[in-house]
């Protein structure tokens, strides 16, 4: 089981017409929300959670996990301020400076990092020597890295543009078998001995690779912009192919080597319930496909209060809200938004409110905005 799923465990306990909208579960009432108070109140929390070498805090003080500050550092550029940027920069180059070789990383595939354990009393960093996963892990920088880059800040996209090669890197291991975890099928393992192909890991796997070929563009490269294109779309398709369940019209949360994990959402938030969103939040298919709509619908059967935080996990998953604004229902990821203010601001936004929460509620945030709301 990745980090990421054990930590969520931890405390277990009108963009569509017409009849493919899907039944929208709004709140009684919308809330009031000043959503530029929140860009200004996360980005601070992020900043008070920024060390001096520029990796990001989270989920606890002690660690830094990059694939959540990945998620944290996209945040900084939905702010997009003058300080946010800065951080991002900073962010970036620290992440960059720690990539893995082939000697460093225990499955012997360069281009991972690792997560650190931070000192807070002597401010030192040292190398758990262990990861999370190597798909989503390799990937999910890239994403960060197309988000600094739409600033349009020149700094930053002149450091992203400067490590392309170091992007292409991270890339080789769901793009090449024989460095890493990318099957015939064109899914991957989570790492190469987890064998298991997640639908979450590989949508991260696809729009990663989707944003390294729009970089690759902009940098003028058409052949390298075509091979990550490539390969983005064939992780796309396979993914539908391998993980969509026609009969039960939701995705199946995995594949082992010989098993498909179907999905029963009813029965659990994760896995089953919370990688029905996570495929249209990396927009792995557009909001009006019949796949989003029933896959979004399913979800919302089963957990119909999810906008008030009800369902059998206790982290905020504020990810909610960004897929619910892609599938049109903007009152209610401002009503999760709200809930968390009032469950997390009382108590200093200590945990289970963490960098990668802060992150996902920021984009939430500027899209709403940019919508015309708050």
């Amino acid at each position: 089981m990745s980090t990421r799923r054990r930590l969520l465990t931890w405390t277990a306990g009108g963009l569509v017409a017409g009849s493919l909208l899907p039944r929208v579960h709004r709140a009684h009432a919308v809330p009031t929300l000043d959503l530029h108070l929140w860009l200004e109140e996360q980005e601070a929390f992020l900043l008070d959670h920024q060390v001096s070498s520029g990796a990001l805090q989270g989920p606890y003080r002690s660690s830094l996990q990059p694939y959540f500050s990945n998620w944290a550092a996209m945040g900084l550029a939905a702010a997009d301020t003058a300080s946010s940027r800065e951080a991002l920069g900073n962010y970036i180059e620290w992440f960059l400076a720690h990539l893995n070789t082939a000697a460093e990383d225990p499955y012997g595939i360069a281009g991972t990092v690792s997560d650190w354990h931070y000192d807070v009393d002597t401010g030192v960093e040292t190398n758990t020597g262990e990861y999370s996963s190597t798909d989503a892990g390799t990937t999910v920088p890239m994403i960060t890295a197309f988000d600094a880059y739409r600033t349009g800040d020149v700094d930053l996209q002149h450091l992203v543009m400067e490590n392309l090669a170091s992007y292409e890197l991270m890339a080789k291991a769901t793009c090449e078998p024989q460095w890493g975890v990318r099957n015939t099928d064109h899914l991957c393992w989570a790492r190469p001995d987890s064998k298991m192909k997640y639908v979450q890991d590989n949508a991260v796997v696809y729009r990663g690779l989707f944003c390294l070929a729009w970089l690759e563009g902009e940098a003028g490269r058409p052949e390298q912009q075509s091979y990550y294109h490539n390969k983005a779309e064939q992780t796309r398709l396979n993914l539908i192919h391998h993980l969509w369940h026609e009969e039960r019209q939701n995705w199946s949360w995995g594949k082992g080597v010989n098993e498909l994990k179907v999905s029963d959402p009813a029965t659990a938030f994760m896995p089953d319930a919370w990688c029905q969103y996570w495929v249209q939040h990396l927009k792995l298919l557009p909001a009006s496909n019949r796949r989003s709509v029933a896959s979004w619908q399913a979800y919302s059967r089963a957990w119909p209060r999810w906008m008030h935080n009800e369902i059998d996990n206790d982290f905020p998953h504020t990810e909610m809200a960004w897929t619910a604004c892609q599938m049109g229902e903007q009152d209610n990821a401002i009503t999760l938004l709200h809930t968390c203010r009032e469950k997390y601001a009382g108590n200093g936004w200590a945990l289970p409110w963490y960098n990668a929460e802060a992150g996902h509620s920021m984009r939430t945030a500027r899209r709403l905005i940019d919508a015309g709301h708050g």
